[in-house]
C-alpha cells in the first residue's frame, strides 16, 4: 500500500555506502538517455527522464557514497534505470566528503541543495512534480535522515536552488546512529571531532520526533554483514515513538552491496510509491 499518492511524488533518492563495488550487479542495456550538469561547483548532477512522462512525475535522486569518504554515483544507473521505467525522472548527485577535506555539516548541505536543485531541475525540464521523497544507503541514509528531519537546518545559504522540504524519507540499510558506528562515521566530523560523544547535531536518531507527518520507508537487507539490522530496528522504533508513520523491509538474502541494485530496492521503493510496474521485456519488443 502506497504512503504517498501514486505516482505523485517528486522523491529523492540518497544512496551511499558501498555503492560501485565489484558485487554489484551490471547495468541494463540500454541505459535511458541522461544529462549531466553541476548544482554546486565540482559537483554534478545526472538527470534520467522517463520514457513516457505521467501527469505528475516522480523525481528520484540518486546520492552515491562510500563511508562519508567519497560519492561516486557511477554504481546506480541501474536503479536510475529501473526507476526512470517505472515513470519517475532519476536524478543521480554526489557532495563533498573527507577526501575533499569536507566535514560535518557540508556533506548534509551538499545533499540539501542538491534535493532542491533535483527538484527545480525536473519542474525546468516542464514535467509537472509534487512530492519530495529523500532516499538513502547506508552513510547516504544517515545524511538523507538528517536532510528530511530538519531541512531548514541543513539549508545551504549559499546554494543557489534555494532549499526545498522532503515529503518522505526512505532509508536503505543505514548507520543512523553515528555514535554507534564511530570508527567510520570519523570520516563524516573528521580530525577536529574525534569524540562520537560529541556527535549528537549528526545524529538522526536526534531528530526523530521533529516532522511528525513525514512519511518513512526503511529497508535493511537480512545478511548485511557491514551494518548491523539494529541501527535500523533502533532508527524505526525512534521514529515511531515521533509519530512518524514508519514502514520497515528486512528482505532475505540481501547484503549492504546488493540492497540498493535494481532488483531488490526498485520493486519495494515503487510499491511503496505507487509507482508503475517496471515494463517486461514483451512489453518492450
Amino acid at each position: 500500500m502506497s504512503r504517498l499518492r501514486p505516482v505523485a511524488a517528486v522523491a529523492v533518492v540518497v544512496l551511499l555506502l558501498g555503492c560501485g563495488s565489484a558485487d554489484e550487479p551490471a547495468a541494463p542495456t540500454p541505459t535511458l538517455p541522461s544529462s549531466t550538469q553541476a548544482f554546486l561547483p565540482g559537483l554534478d548532477a545526472t538527470v534520467v527522464l522517463p520514457p513516457e512522462p505521467g501527469a505528475a512525475v516522480p523525481v528520484i535522486v540518486l546520492v552515491p557514497g562510500g563511508s562519508w569518504a567519497s560519492a561516486d554515483p557511477g554504481g546506480l544507473v541501474p536503479l536510475a534505470d529501473d526507476l526512470a521505467g517505472r515513470g519517475a525522472a532519476v536524478v543521480m548527485i554526489t557532495y563533498r566528503t573527507a577526501a575533499d577535506e569536507a566535514y560535518f555539516p557540508i556533506p548534509a548541505q551538499d545533499v540539501a541543495c542538491g534535493v532542491a536543485h533535483a527538484a527545480s531541475t525536473v519542474a525546468a525540464a516542464g514535467l509537472e512534480t509534487s512530492d519530495v521523497v529523500v532516499v538513502g544507503h547506508s552513510s547516504g541514509a544517515q545524511l538523507a535522515a538528517l536532510v528530511a528531519l530538519d531541512p531548514e537546518g541543513f539549508a545551504d545559504p549559499g546554494c543557489p536552488h534555494g532549499s526545498v522540504a522532503p515529503d518522505a524519507l526512505v532509508g536503505l540499510a543505514g548507520p543512523y546512529d553515528v555514535t554507534q558506528f564511530s570508527g567510520v562515521a570519523a570520516n563524516l566530523f573528521g580530525p577536529d571531532r574525534p569524540d562520537p560523544q560529541t556527535w549528537d547535531d549528526g545524529n538522526p536518531l536526534t531528530l526523530a520526533d521533529q516532522r511528525p507527518d513525514l512519511p518513512v520507508l526503511l529497508v535493511h537487507g537480512a545478511a548485511d554483514d557491514l551494518v548491523p539490522m539494529s541501527f535500523t530496528e533502533d532508527f524505526a522504533a525512534a521514529l515511531r515513538a515521533g509519530d512518524h508513520d514508519v514502514t520497515t523491509e528486512y528482505p532475505e538474502g540481501v547484503t549492504h552491496e546488493t540492497v540498493y541494485s535494481a532488483e531488490v530496492a526498485a520493486p519495494i521503493i515503487g510499491e511503496w510509491l505507487g509507482l508503475a510496474p517496471s515494463p517486461t521485456p514483451s512489453e518492450d519488443t
